[in-house]
């Protein structure tokens, strides 16, 4: 697989210290040899691994995992929802050199197809049941689908055994690999690929090396002041860059521990964060809002609990003030997946800073704002796209050279898509997007992907998809569709059945659908996406009932608002 390294960046990050010839798997081996006792993961359903525990699990998965053919190079795809099982398959990946490459639970065979074959992923690892969802038909279907996957292994959740598939409890009592045999991938070999969640039509593997996340992680940890008595809290998917490098890859780095909510709801968090003492987490504004909201209703937060991390959305004035009126500071956050989150708030930052900015740059870590035509730099206060250069930046898309170059400079830049100013003091204020994204509840949804969906519908002869408020996961779908010559009307039901027999993941599915004669188009063709986003605006101002039903949803998996058909 082609990386893009430009040798002279390596040179100066070597020289100053961001990259070097260690590798995660350096970092875990230290952490279980200075405190093998101390507790390294907790999750929700119960499960508490001391560092000891998951290394003498974790080398069972890997002799397992040799045994089966993995061998260095080789990238795993592990589809777990935030369980203790997950670092010990991280670290039987680190053990065998291989790659591991997240994978959101959520994700059905429409989209495991692609990211299996992009990776040409050798082993999978999935539950045998989460939520809803029963996963041993779509393994069934991946394994026979996909000719690279050797082995399949079923964390067992409550679903009845299955015969086809290696229960994973059985592969980490295999006879353990030894320090000998492993061989770990190092400095600018491929550590994980992080798959997009939806900026454009389809999924890009983002391909992250160990200097990659060394660099990132231990700047992140450097700026907020976390060590080895930190206990991380992490509601975010670890397939997200968020859940993957903060919530697991951070933790050990400092010899922490990563605290693990499969589920999120307000008052769960509250629940684990209190019981398990935590000191820090992170998550989309709107999940600490939530959090806030439950910890209001209840006893409050612990007094140990010193900072939580927002990101994927401005933080509002009153919540800041809602958390230092709890002893609790909050700090803004902001990045990519290609470009881990990159600029923070610090500890010591005035409010103010927080609400009105996104943060300096982490340490190691150039931004400037540029024209989005000439990626010519703007002065001081004007408004430009967000680039981002540094140690943590991602080394290309997986099989899409063409992608790569169309963000990543050969000087090293990275082309954010995002709209953004930065102050005299270096602070960066994200304004905006390039991108068609919808942003649900910190998911991104492609609008692109989901209008080519709709047009496979028999009935559909056009679709459009834009973004519409929500008071509670700030964005979900709205869908405008051009219905084909003589169709029976379309509803919502029979759209988010459509959606569900083609195995998409259900938060990509439209939450209210407007039925049209034609789309606003401009006189290039294309459509005036801004125009049907004021019309979606003006149909919620009058329904204040859908409101408030809306904003009382819990579900960040189902559509979560009680859509209609308009027309």
């Amino acid at each position: 697989m082609t990386t893009c390294i430009d040798e002279v960046r390596a040179a100066a990050y070597r020289r100053d210290g961001y990259w070097g010839d260690a590798g995660l798997y350096d970092y875990w081996r230290l952490a279980v040899l200075a405190a093998p006792g101390r507790t390294a993961v907790v999750d929700c359903r119960g499960a508490r691994l001391t560092y000891e525990q998951v290394d003498r699990a974790a080398a069972g998965l890997a002799g397992y995992l040799r045994e089966a053919g993995v061998r260095a190079g080789d990238i795993v795809s592990v589809q777990l929802p935030n369980w203790a099982e997950f670092l010990v398959a991280d670290v039987a990946c680190l053990k065998l050199g291989a790659a591991i490459n997240p994978t959101l639970p959520q994700h059905r065979l429409n989209e495991l197809r692609h990211i299996i074959g992009r990776c040409a992923t050798t082993a999978i690892i999935v539950p045998t049941r989460f939520r809803k969802t029963d996963y041993r038909e779509l393994a069934a279907s991946l394994s026979s689908e996909c000719a690279t996957v050797r082995t399949v292994l079923m964390v067992d959740n409550g679903g009845e055994p299955d015969d086809r598939f290696t229960a994973f409890e059985h592969a980490t009592s295999h006879e353990p690999l030894t320090e000998q045999q492993c061989t770990p991938g190092r400095g600018t070999e491929l550590a994980a690929v992080l798959f997009t969640s939806g900026s454009e039509a389809s999924p890009k593997g983002v391909m992250l090396t160990h200097a990659n996340v060394l660099a990132a992680e231990r700047a992140f940890a450097a700026d907020l002041g976390i060590g080895f008595t930190d206990r991380m809290f992490m509601p975010a998917p670890v397939a997200h860059a968020t859940g993957y490098l903060h919530g697991v890859s951070m933790p050990f780095l400092v010899g922490g521990t990563s605290v693990l909510l499969d589920v999120f709801s307000g008052p769960a968090a509250v629940e684990m964060v209190n019981r398990e003492q935590a000191t820090c987490g992170m998550g989309a504004t709107t999940i600490i809002r939530d959090m806030f909201d439950a910890a209001d209703a209840g006893d409050g937060f612990h007094a140990g609990l010193r900072f939580l991390c927002c990101g994927g959305a401005p933080v509002p004035r009153d919540l800041v003030e809602r958390a230092l009126a709890d002893g609790v500071c909050l700090h803004s956050v902001y990045g990519s997946t290609e470009s881990a989150p990159h600029t923070l708030t610090r500890p010591g930052d005035p409010a103010d800073r927080v609400i009105g900015t996104d943060g300096r740059p982490t340490s190691g870590t150039e931004i400037r704002i540029v024209d989005p035509r000439t990626r010519v730099e703007v002065p001081v206060g004007v408004e430009g796209e967000e680039a981002s250069r540094g140690p943590g930046v991602f080394v290309g898309y997986l099989g899409d050279p063409a992608r790569t170059a169309a963000v990543l400079d050969k000087d090293g830049w990275y082309y954010s898509g995002d709209l953004a100013t930065v102050d005299p003091d270096g602070y960066v204020r994200i304004t905006g997007r390039l991108k068609d994204v919808i942003v649900r509840g910190g998911e991104n949804i492609s609008a692109t992907e989901v209008e080519a969906i709709l047009r496979r519908h028999p009935e559909v002869k056009d679709a459009a998809v834009v973004a519409m408020p929500h008071p509670r996961l700030g964005e979900s779908a709205c869908a405008f569709l051009i219905q084909a010559p003589g169709s029976t009307p379309l509803d919502l039901a029979q759209v988010c059945r459509f959606f569900d027999e083609l195995h998409v993941a259900k938060y990509k599915t439209p939450e209210r659908v407007v039925v049209v004669e034609a789309l606003p188009m401009t006189a290039t063709g294309k459509v005036r996406k801004n125009e049907l986003r004021a019309q979606v605006v003006a149909m919620l101002d009058q329904e204040p009932d859908r409101a408030r039903e809306a904003a009382a949803s819990t579900c960040d998996d189902e559509p979560c608002c009680p859509a209609q058909v308009q027309r």
